[in-house]
């Protein structure tokens, strides 16, 4: 009964358009592999990973405050200063995606140095920001399944244009555009959605509120995110894009994994910000989605010794290993992608931040180490010590609220019965 409440309604919902976006993903990461190779294909997933960072970085944790303050109505909040702040981020958005391109093109892949390569990149990192702004934005007023689907529609327009692309063999630069051209897409599709929610309301006020709790939570998004693509970007630099291209590969299917605590942690954030959300419901789920994964993760294992080189290619053989790390790395993560956003929808951003930029430390001390001799597995393992730290730092914090919050109550219980006394 509880696994049918847990995989029901709003997490169901988004679990499937969540699912059906990883499975067309996997489909374009088919393709592209194919198409490109190890070497390019590698290119291609850095483009996508260091976009993903900037944009992260550019958004100053505006998405994750707007998620916060948006449902309560708080300090002055509002849906059209939150577009309007989004524009004027676009500013150091543009000089962070330079620098970024600076340091790819000198130091990581010579690709980056080709000025096709680099517009293709802006392109796609711009489109990128907007479409992850107005994602968050649907989520705050708790269309958690409609952003989902809108991302999954993207997904879609992806993969189309990558087989189209893969018939006429455009190319990496083409490739590139055709992920640029899907976002713009889900940019199109939400600002649909959200433009029947624009009312009036205070924006100047509100986009300082959105800017200063967004630096506050930015350890959560900016950590996270960082975790995320960091080993990408490390085994660029201290590898080779060959490696680059077998370690995509290898996340791909990992991250199915990812969907259902995706999901269910979207669902959470919405509810503990809208209302108390007891702890234990928030441990239980985790117990629960555990559950649930480790039997998945599990026939992963088996399966994907042969599947990976039938699916991908044979040269993508030695990919095996990290995707089999990848696995135990997602069960890792699990709990912290709903127990975060449990503690950023109730407000702690201490504990959000801390969580999320721990993972980062022990993954960027880590990957070092690791690396040189290991190459992808390693920085599979790298992972696996990272998400696993995120996860224990995050329970760290809800048990510890918890605590505290049992504290409080005992004592105005006590204060309440010695005045009633008196």
């Amino acid at each position: 009964m509880r696994i049918r409440r847990l995989v029901g309604g709003r997490t169901a919902a988004t679990a499937s358009w969540g699912a059906l976006a990883v499975a067309v993903s996997a489909v374009t990461g088919i393709l592209t592999a194919r198409t490109l190779g190890p070497e390019d294909r590698g290119t291609l997933a850095l483009a996508v990973s260091v976009a993903g960072l900037c944009v992260l970085v550019g958004a100053a944790g505006t998405n994750v405050s707007v998620r916060r303050l948006l449902p309560r109505g708080a300090e002055g909040v509002s849906q059209r200063g939150y577009e309007r702040l989004s524009l004027k981020l676009l500013v150091p958005l543009m000089v962070i995606l330079l620098g970024a391109l600076i340091l790819l093109a000198g130091i990581i892949d010579s690709e980056f140095a080709d000025p096709a390569v680099a517009v293709a990149f802006f392109c796609f990192g711009v489109s990128y920001f907007l479409s992850n702004q107005l994602l968050d934005l649907m989520n705050a007023h708790g269309w958690v399944s409609a952003a989902a689907r809108t991302n999954a529609l993207g997904s879609i327009v992806c993969m189309v244009l990558v087989v189209l692309a893969t018939i006429l063999e455009l190319g990496l630069v083409a490739m590139i555009y055709c992920y640029a051209v899907s976002v713009v897409v889900q940019v199109a599709l939400a600002m649909s959605a959200v433009a029947r929610t624009r009312t009036p309301g205070r924006t100047r006020g509100g986009q300082w509120a959105l800017l200063t709790n967004g630096a506050r939570l930015l350890g959560l998004n900016l950590g996270q995110s960082l975790t995320y693509r960091a080993d990408t970007i490390l085994l660029g630099a201290l590898s080779t894009p060959d490696s680059v291209g077998h370690y995509a590969v290898a996340t791909t299917p990992a991250a199915i994994l990812r969907l259902p605590a995706n999901a269910l942690g979207q669902v959470s954030m919405h509810d503990v910000a809208s209302s108390a959300q007891h702890v234990r419901v928030t441990l239980r789920r985790v117990l629960i989605l555990e559950s649930i994964l480790i039997p998945v993760a599990g026939l992963g294992w088996v399966a994907g010794g042969w599947l990976i080189p039938f699916v991908y290619g044979s040269e993508f053989g030695t990919a095996v290993d990290a995707f089999r790390v990848l696995l135990l790395a997602e069960l890792a993560l699990a709990p912290f992608l709903v127990v975060s956003r449990v503690l950023a929808g109730g407000g702690s951003r201490l504990g959000a931040s801390v969580s999320g930029t721990v993972g980062a430390i022990v993954l960027l001390a880590l990957c070092p180490f690791l690396i040189p001799p290991l190459g992808a597995s390693g920085a599979a393992w790298a992972s696996v010590a990272a998400y696993g730290t995120m996860s224990l730092a995050s329970l760290a914090f809800l048990l510890s609220g918890a605590h505290h919050a049992r504290n409080d109550a005992d004592r105005a219980g006590r204060s309440n019965r010695g005045n009633s006394a008196g």
